[in-house]
């Protein structure tokens, strides 16, 4: 613990020990309590009661309020839980009887719901150890607790609950206990296992519905002995509650299923469990079977009765869609027999919310199939592939259902069946490497383009079968289509077409047959017209997309400007200057710096002449940028400079020297010279004292860098000439009053600062420290908090004002 929060605490014990006093907030509560439980994870809790003596103070002072607080006595309790999760901490409170007055007291279960849930979570936090388990059985707070799982409070339930389900999962993570104390504990798994069981039959959902809660938190965790014994508590209760009224508990029931089945209790036939789950997916409703089904499947050692049970209930409705259309070819039935009624799934198809929902559903976990390695139902058949694709074909109205004409209705239109529907295909399509599969998808996605009122999301889609398509499909019909699209009227379709053309173009730049194909078809031109498209978004598209298409034109194909002779790279590359230099918005000059970072990553495969020139432009204009982000950009592509440059004196390292000759020191200086011409130093300098912070950290980081391989050698290199000018020191250091840092009076910023020296004086170690932490860091420290504490009981009237 810090010495300041140290001195602070006991007058922050004493207020809240001062019923007299006004109660600080509950969030100011709950943030001394974090505190507390990270000083706890560092320091023991008796060294806590030791070193601070007040805090045992606080807790037995508190307790015996006539009047406490509510707020303050649940505090209290969750405290004192803390600090009783040391055992050496929790004899010492016990040995003052601090915790027999504080948990021991049932009168405290029966006042405010707060009271309530900060002694439940006091007790959970004290529970770390054999000793607590003992306090609890010695002063019978197992019948407290089992009260408290009904409370009319959800909060207190749960978090008895919670208790209950480590009460039941305890020994698992301890050491043993001595016998006696084992038979006991024991012995109160019965007694919970009975409450459950008791809850269960009670008929009441609120009861129902937490002690089914419990028996999942627990199974997961427990010891197979408490695992049976729970077992055999809720397994006749929860068939009765199936036949009775399955739906209303359905989730919880999965839950409990799923998780059962991941214990031994699944491999054991007397649990009834995969009974259990088949009767469960014969009488639940298909939106709550689905995801039961969707579960099994993942199972590990599933009987397969049971698994093909499971996925029948999956593809049940994408079967009705299949048997709905005139697409269908011979012999194309999905299903040979169905788990739920069929007249269910058709009610449910017959009205449009119902039908969205539960083929959306049934699309979602029919994709999850194909990932599951030990599906025996063949899930790339041409039946599953037909049914997805009449669904995608009933949506926009390509296909007609034979009977009955209500589901068209339905998907006409509905974006949402659409995602899934090719997200799902998608997932099915890693199955299987047919060309004729791969093309019917490419031609019914190429009729949603076609279409107007398609939605741009669906642009993605058809990106992905692209580019797992052969090349032809793409020359032949694509392109006349996407020009269409780059004119739309709507700037979602243009900004959606703009970046399917980047996304394509950068996979197949590769082959050998597109790059002709896109330079002849015209869109090249729509590109540099679209540099001034009225959307923000959709210019920066195309300044991205524009700089995909850079590394697949070359100075030998026609020229887009005729008049000014230039290369399609050469035009492009100068319209990108302007853009950063003139465009009033944030989004096209940050994609133009991108891409010049890019650029120059990759510059072997570009032929733009004066490269460096138009580069340099770049830099000049992105580090003056009023968008930190485009100044984040420039730096980036400042430090590909720096990196390229002394790749040939550098190791592997960043900026770590690899020569070890006379040679070495002239290539070093000769490379730092040239980072210096192009003016790389002053844009590090300016964005170390910008003021957006993640400007200043990118800056300083490069910086420290630079600085250890320039000061390694300091004595060999030849500097000489390498000096800031005045106005740029002056600039940086006056305006932002770090002139102390460099040295204050130093006759070097008079004259120019020398680049070894400026970078000497500078202590960006320092510098980098302070712009890690957080604006906030103070406002946020424990001493704060305190100090708050502190300064809302000096409060008064006349000066109370609203900070907030």
């Amino acid at each position: 613990m810090e010495r300041e929060c140290a001195e602070l605490l006991p007058s922050v014990c004493a207020v809240l020990a001062d019923s007299k006093e006004s109660v600080p907030d509950d969030t100011c509560l709950e943030k001394l309590l974090d505190w507390f439980r990270e000083l706890t994870g560092k320091v023991p809790g008796l060294s806590l009661l030791q070193q601070n003596p007040c805090l045992t103070d606080l807790i037995s002072s508190v307790h015996k309020l006539s009047d406490p607080d509510p707020s303050i006595l649940s505090f209290i309790s969750r405290l004192a839980g803390l600090l009783a999760a040391s055992e050496d901490a929790f004899y010492c409170l016990e040995q003052q009887s601090i915790l027999t007055e504080l948990f021991g007291n049932r009168e405290l279960t029966e006042t405010d719901a707060t009271v309530r849930c900060g002694w439940i979570h006091g007790l959970l936090s004290m529970l770390q150890h054999w000793p607590a388990m003992k306090f609890i059985l010695k002063h019978e707070l197992i019948a407290v607790i089992l009260k408290l799982q009904r409370d009319s409070s959800l909060f207190v339930a749960s978090a008895a609950n919670q208790l209950l389900a480590h009460i039941l999962t305890f020994p698992k993570h301890q050491e043993a206990s001595p016998g006696s104390m084992y038979s006991e504990w024991t012995e109160r798994v019965k007694e919970i296992a009975r409450h459950v069981e008791d809850s269960l039959e009670s008929g009441i959902p609120q009861h129902v519905q937490q002690s089914l809660k419990l028996v999942t938190l627990a199974l997961g965790n427990c010891q197979p002995v408490v695992m049976e014994i729970l077992w055999q508590k809720v397994g006749g209760p929860m068939e009765s509650l199936l036949e009775k009224d399955p739906t209303n508990m359905a989730q919880r029931l999965m839950e409990l299923l799923l998780t059962a089945s991941r214990t031994p209790l699944f491999n054991s036939a007397d649990s009834k469990i995969v009974t259990v789950m088949s009767l469960m997916l014969c009488s639940l409703t298909p939106t709550l079977a689905i995801p039961l089904a969707s579960g099994i499947l993942k199972l590990e050692n599933c009987p397969e009765s049971l698994r093909i049970k499971a996925q029948k209930v999956v593809l049940h409705p994408m079967d009705c869609i299949l048997n709905t259309t005139d697409q269908q070819p011979q012999n194309a039935g999905l299903l040979d027999e169905f788990v739920c009624k069929e007249s269910v799934i058709e009610d449910q198809l017959s009205r449009k919310a119902s039908c969205i929902s539960l083929l959306c559903l049934s699309l979602s976990h029919a994709g999850e199939l194909a990932d599951v390695p030990s599906v025996s139902v063949e899930l790339t058949s041409g039946s599953l592939f037909n049914s997805v694709l009449a669904v995608l074909q009933l949506c926009i109205g390509v296909a007609v259902p034979t009977t009955p004409a209500y589901i068209c209705r339905h998907l006409i239109g509905c974006v949402r069946v659409q995602r899934f529907a090719v997200d799902t295909l998608g997932s099915l399509s890693k199955q299987t490497g047919s060309t004729d599969f791969v093309e019917q998808v490419f031609n019914i996605l190429l009729e949603y383009l076609i279409n107007p009122d398609t939605e741009s999301s669906m642009y993605f889609g058809l990106y992905y079968f692209c580019v797992s398509s052969d090349s032809h499909f793409i020359c032949s019909d694509l392109f006349p289509v996407l020009k269409k699209r780059l004119c739309d009227v709507r700037w979602e379709v243009r900004d959606s077409a703009l970046e399917f053309l980047t996304q394509l173009t950068l996979n197949f730049q590769g082959k050998t047959e597109f790059p002709p194909i896109l330079l002849s078809s015209g869109i090249l031109k729509l590109l540099l017209d679209l540099l001034s498209d009225s959307e923000s978004y959709v210019r920066a598209s195309a300044v991205t997309a524009l700089g995909q298409t850079a590394y697949i034109t070359n100075n030998n194909e026609e020229n887009l400007n005729s008049e000014s002779g230039t290369s399609v790279q050469e035009d492009v590359a100068s319209r990108l200057v302007d853009i950063l230099a003139q465009d009033t918005e944030g989004f096209p000059r940050r994609a133009v710096v991108k891409v010049f970072a890019d650029w120059l990553k990759q510059r072997s495969r570009l032929t733009i002449q004066n490269f460096e020139e138009s580069a340099a432009s770049v830099l000049k204009y992105g580090s003056n940028d009023l968008d930190w982000e485009v100044k984040i950009h420039s730096l980036e592509m400042a430090e590909v400079y720096i990196n390229q440059t002394l790749s040939k004196s550098v190791s592997a390292c960043p900026y770590a020297v690899v020569q070890s000759t006379n040679s070495k020191n002239e290539t070093l200086t000769e490379s730092l010279q040239k980072l210096f011409n192009l003016k790389i130093f002053e844009v590090l300098l300016a964005g170390l004292y910008d003021c957006d912070r993640p400007v200043a950290q990118k800056a300083c980081t490069i910086l420290i860098s630079l600085k250890q391989v320039i000061l390694e050698d300091r004595e060999a290199l030849n500097l000489k000439g390498l000096t800031w000018a005045p106005d740029i020191l002056s600039k940086c250091f006056s305006k932002h009053s770090k002139m102390a840092v460099c040295g204050g009076t130093n006759s070097s910023l008079q004259a120019g600062g020398d680049l070894v020296e400026i970078l000497s004086i500078l202590d960006l170690e320092t510098m980098q420290q302070a712009l890690e932490r957080s604006s906030d860091y103070i406002e946020n420290s424990p001493r704060s908090l305190l100090q708050d504490i502190l300064a809302a009981t000096e409060t008064t009237e006349d000066n109370a004002i609203d900070c907030y």
